[in-house]
C-alpha cells in the first residue's frame, strides 16, 4: 500500500512540474512576443579566421595549400588571430600546428631559425629535403672570400685522370719481368728466378723506316694524368662560411692571431685604446644540398679533387644548359688556340712550368719544385 501511494505521490508531482512549466512558457512566449514588436532581435555576424589545413611541422615555410579558414561570431574573435591567408603565407611555423587550429601571429616567425625546436639553431635554416655538408675553401675557390651566408653558388670540381690496369689498379704502362730460371724442390711449390727489365716501364716495338729495322721505343718518364674541369651543381645555397661558433664563443665575429707575413690593413687599424681586430680568415664552407650531392661531394673531397665556387646573382633562378668538360682538346678547339711552332730562338730563362704571381696579399708563398 506505501509503494503504491508514493507512485501515485510521485505522478502527482510529475503533472504538476509539468503544468507549471507550460504556464510558465506560455506567459514568457507572450511577453517575449510584445517586447520583439519594440526591438527586434540583433543579428549574428561571423568572421573568417585562417586555420591549418593539415599538420604542419615546425620550421616548415607554409604554403596557402597548408591553410584553410573557419567562421567564428565576430563578437568572440580575438586580437592576432589571422583573417587574410596571404598574410600568413610565406611564414615559418614556430611550433607544431595541428590540423583545424586557428593560427595566430605567435605561432609563424618571418624568419626561418626562429623556430622552437631543439638541437642546433642552424638546422631550422635548412629546407625539408635538403642537408648541409661542409667543403673546404681557399681564396682563389671561394671567389676571394666574397661569399656570404645565405648566397646562391655553383660548384665547380676539377679532376686528374690516368690509364690504369684494370686488375692491378695500377697506373700503366707496366713493367716488364723475364722468367730466367725455374727449380722443382721435392717439398713446396715450384721456385722461379724472375728478373725485372732494367728498361723500366713496359714500350712498344716501332719500325723505323730509315734504318729499316724495328726498335724498342721506352717511356722517358710515367704517365701523366689528364686535366678536367666541369660545373657539376648549381644554384646551390651557402648556410655558413667558416666554422660555426661553438656554445659561449662570440656569433657575430671570431678572432684570432694574423696568418704568418701578414700586418693589418689600414681599414683595420683600431681606434686610440681599442685592441686590433683581426678577421678569421675561412678554410670551409656549408653549403645545402640534395643528399645524393652530398654524397658527391663527400666522395670529390676524399678522393683529392679540386672544388671551385662561382657566385650567383640571388634574382638569377634559371639553371644553365649541360656546359661541356673542359679539357685540353676542348681548349684547343673551341677557343682556336694554336699549337706553338718550334722556331730556331726561344725566351730565356728557360721556363718549365706555369708559376703562379706572387701577391701581396698572400700569407705565404711556394717557391715552384725544380
Amino acid at each position: 500500500m506505501r509503494r503504491g501511494r508514493l507512485v501515485i505521490y510521485l505522478v502527482l508531482i510529475v503533472v504538476a512540474v509539468v503544468i507549471f512549466a507550460v504556464l510558465y512558457f506560455l506567459l514568457r512566449g507572450g511577453l517575449g512576443g510584445a517586447q520583439s514588436d519594440a526591438t527586434p532581435t540583433p543579428e549574428i555576424r561571423y568572421v573568417d579566421i585562417v586555420t591549418a589545413a593539415q599538420y604542419i611541422y615546425p620550421g616548415t615555410p607554409i604554403t596557402e595549400e597548408m591553410l584553410g579558414t573557419m567562421q567564428i561570431p565576430e563578437g568572440t574573435y580575438i586580437e592576432g588571430v589571422f583573417t587574410d591567408k596571404l598574410s600568413v603565407v610565406g611564414q615559418y611555423a614556430q611550433y607544431p600546428i595541428a590540423q583545424g587550429i586557428p593560427i595566430t601571429t605567435a605561432m609563424v616567425s618571418l624568419t626561418p631559425g626562429d623556430v622552437n625546436l631543439p638541437g642546433s639553431a642552424w638546422s631550422p635554416f635548412i629546407p625539408q629535403g635538403l642537408t648541409a655538408i661542409s667543403v673546404p675553401i681557399t681564396r682563389l675557390s671561394s671567389v676571394a672570400y666574397g661569399i656570404r651566408d645565405g648566397d646562391y653558388v655553383n660548384v665547380l670540381v676539377t679532376l686528374l685522370v690516368v690509364d690504369v690496369d684494370s686488375a692491378y689498379q695500377t697506373a700503366t704502362p707496366n713493367t716488364t719481368a723475364v722468367v730466367s730460371g725455374a727449380a722443382y724442390p721435392l717439398e713446396g711449390p715450384p721456385m722461379l728466378t724472375i728478373g725485372v727489365s732494367p728498361t723500366g716501364p713496359y714500350g712498344r716495338a716501332e719500325l723505323v723506316d730509315q734504318l729499316q729495322e724495328v726498335v724498342y721505343i721506352i717511356p722517358s718518364e710515367t704517365q701523366r694524368p689528364r686535366l678536367v674541369s666541369q660545373l657539376i651543381m648549381q644554384r646551390v645555397q651557402v648556410l655558413h662560411v667558416g666554422t660555426f661558433p661553438l656554445p659561449g664563443e662570440p656569433t657575430s665575429e671570431l678572432l684570432m692571431a694574423p696568418e704568418p707575413g701578414t700586418e693589418p690593413t689600414a681599414a683595420s687599424q683600431p681606434a686610440e685604446g681599442e685592441e686590433p681586430v683581426q678577421v678569421v680568415r675561412p678554410d670551409l664552407i656549408t653549403l645545402m644540398v640534395a643528399p645524393q650531392d652530398a654524397v658527391t661531394l663527400n666522395y670529390l673531397i676524399f678522393s683529392g679533387a679540386q672544388i671551385t665556387l662561382t657566385l650567383r646573382n640571388p634574382n638569377d633562378v634559371d639553371l644553365y644548359p649541360a656546359t661541356n668538360s673542359a679539357t685540353l682538346e676542348y681548349l684547343m678547339s673551341q677557343y682556336n688556340i694554336s699549337i706553338p711552332a718550334k722556331v730556331p730562338y726561344a725566351v730565356e730563362p728557360r721556363i718549365d712550368q706555369l708559376i703562379q704571381p706572387y701577391l701581396p696579399n698572400d700569407s705565404t708563398y711556394v717557391q715552384p719544385s725544380e
